[in-house]
């Protein structure tokens, strides 16, 4: 079969930050890719290097407007670490219910890009709709959209009352149906499965080389999250299943997805 090469990018439509990639592909199966980044570097660490502890989250928090509670739990852990500080048990439980929010919308955008990218526009919007879900629970729980600046060094910036609590436990309920009118087209739209199954293979094998992480080394047959395998927060003292798929095509890195919105 013969190999051709497709460039993509450093500015395309496709990509959600600018970098050049250039896939040698036999058909649908990629056999060789060449990555370029850093063409949106900030000099994070320049600046990290100039700013005191509570300077520093803030920072932090904006490397990424999507994930920003990742990004500035990470640095505030860090913090605590340095300074011995052990946030209360509340706090914990707190940052972890933001986390699996942010990990719920980051999800459903995720699906979105991708619904798109297959030419199923109507399910992208669906999937973005959906999402709007998660973003109204996000912003009444923490105050804000994007950048929400709700863990701090000690603790969290806001508690959740219990009618707060009951507003989330209402909002789950409709994410959860939003996740089956997705599962319904994921599994069972003809679409989506000519697009994605066999498509973009990873191997296991290929998969460990490289040291993926994350949902993409999962939907490859690798049995790893860092929640479970190196705690924070308190996962320790949470229980929840890891989807993990061994096909590693388009398809497997989806369901992945798709399943671990229920389990969030």
């Amino acid at each position: 079969m013969t190999t051709c090469s497709i460039p993509i990018g450093p500015f395309h439509p496709a990509l959600k930050e600018s970098c050049y990639i250039r896939l040698e592909v036999e058909g649908e199966r990629i056999v060789g890719a060449d990555l370029k980044t850093g063409y949106f570097h900030r000099g994070i660490e320049w600046l990290a290097s100039r700013r005191t502890y509570n300077q520093l989250v803030f920072l932090c928090e904006r490397i990424c407007g999507i994930c920003s509670d990742a990004h500035a739990t990470a640095c505030i852990q860090t913090i605590e670490d340095l300074l011995g500080v052990e946030p209360p048990e509340r706090a914990k439980y707190l940052r972890a219910l933001v986390a699996e929010l942010e990990r719920l919308h980051s999800h459903f955008l995720w699906f979105g890009v991708a619904l798109h990218l297959m030419g199923f526009d109507t399910a992208f919007m669906h999937a973005w709709r959906d999402r709007e879900v998660v973003m109204r629970t996000i912003e009444a729980v923490t105050g804000k959209r994007v950048n929400y600046a709700y863990p701090t060094i000690g603790g969290v910036r806001r508690d959740l009352t219990p009618k707060l609590a009951k507003f989330v436990e209402a909002q789950l309920v409709e994410i959860e149906k939003a996740a089956n009118r997705l599962r319904d087209v994921v599994v069972n739209d003809r679409m989506v499965r000519a697009r994605a199954a066999e498509v973009g293979v990873l191997t296991k094998e290929d998969a460990r080389r490289l040291c993926v992480v994350g949902p993409t080394a999962r939907g490859s047959g690798i049995d790893i999250d860092v929640r479970r395998d190196d705690p924070y927060a308190n996962y320790d003292k949470l229980e929840w299943q890891v989807p993990v798929f061994d096909e590693g095509d388009v398809l497997a890195k989806t369901l992945v997805r798709l399943m671990e919105i229920f389990e969030s």
